[in-house]
């Protein structure tokens, strides 16, 4: 075993890779520690924001954008899907696009337009469940329709 990790870290040293890189998940609890958040929101917020982030790793848009950058627009998309907008003024949707993009020193419209394509993947996949799951009527009708009429199901005989 310890040779076998040897030679992992040799091949490893010798293609230069850096496994140790950062990820989105890795600025969600920085950034919660700049806002203006309750404790208790602080929570529901930290899953919401990193179930954003998983949303994202299976979208090649987002290839381009740095972990920051995700990490902040699922932190934003998660605040503003959760409405904390409305009773924290500083949580509604300008200041903190301003405050997010300042801690992560970009654009606040870069920003906005990542938090925006977010949302967006998040709405074409409730779309594509909603689409795909089926209801118990239409399933049973289905699988009785699929029921073989003969003892062998001929779709089974390969000649």
């Amino acid at each position: 075993m310890f040779l076998f990790q040897q030679m992992e870290l040799l091949v490893l040293n010798k293609l230069k890779w850096d496994l140790a890189s950062v990820t989105p998940h890795d600025f969600i609890e920085h950034f919660l520690s700049k806002l203006p958040i309750r404790n208790e929101s602080k929570q529901i917020i930290h899953k919401h924001a990193q179930t954003f982030v998983a949303l994202c790793a299976t979208d090649v848009k987002f290839i381009s954008n740095p972990p920051s950058m995700i990490a902040a627009g699922s932190m934003a998309a998660a605040i503003h899907g959760l409405h904390l907008g409305n009773n924290n003024n500083f949580l509604s949707y300008q200041p903190l696009t301003d405050c997010l993009s300042q801690i992560i020193k970009c654009d606040p419209d870069c920003l906005r337009a990542c938090q925006e394509q977010i949302e967006s993947l998040l709405e074409t996949s409730l779309r594509q469940v909603q689409h795909n799951s089926i209801s118990p009527e239409t399933k049973t009708v289905e699988d009785e329709l699929d029921l073989s009429c003969t003892p062998t199901d001929v779709r089974d005989v390969n000649l």
